[in-house]
């Protein structure tokens, strides 16, 4: 058995909310450096009104080669993530369904992601856990480590 983990407990509990224009990443960043988080568990709901999405790779080899999906029209979010330190800074990695009308897509969303109208987030401060994002050699990607 290759699995690897760590025990620990949950903290604080932030409530978030995005105004219009407001990006989710960067915003979440700023809220983990003011706040202090080394780890934390998320979950968005609310409306994006553009943003790029990696929903996959290309092929199934290293050099990963991201599959990306831009979208321009507002679209709902339903969305988890997670908040771990890479070298000190905290990295986010988001995954979300995003729906239009009878159209959903789902994916990583990456680089910008405006808010339209409003967006909620709720933040699960994780404490104890030995755990960072590290660049791994193989695949280039900042990929969780448990120690």
């Amino acid at each position: 058995l290759n699995m690897k983990y760590s025990v620990g407990h949950t903290g604080r509990v932030i409530l978030v909310r995005l105004d219009e224009d407001e990006d989710v990443l960067s915003t979440l960043q700023v809220l983990a450096r003011k706040e202090t988080i080394q780890g934390g568990l998320f979950f968005i709901i609310g409306n994006l009104k553009k943003g790029n999405l990696v929903s996959g790779a290309k092929r199934e080899k290293i050099p990963i080669q991201p599959l990306w999906n831009h979208f321009k029209k507002n679209h709902e979010i339903l969305g988890i993530g997670t908040i771990f330190q890479t070298k000190g800074q905290p990295e986010i990695h988001l995954h979300a369904a995003l729906g239009r009308g009878k159209k959903s897509q789902m994916g990583c969303p990456r680089d910008k992601s405006n808010v339209f109208l409003i967006s909620e987030i709720i933040v699960f401060e994780l404490l104890g856990l030995k755990a960072s994002r590290e660049k791994d050699r193989r695949t280039g990607l900042h990929l969780l480590k448990i120690k």
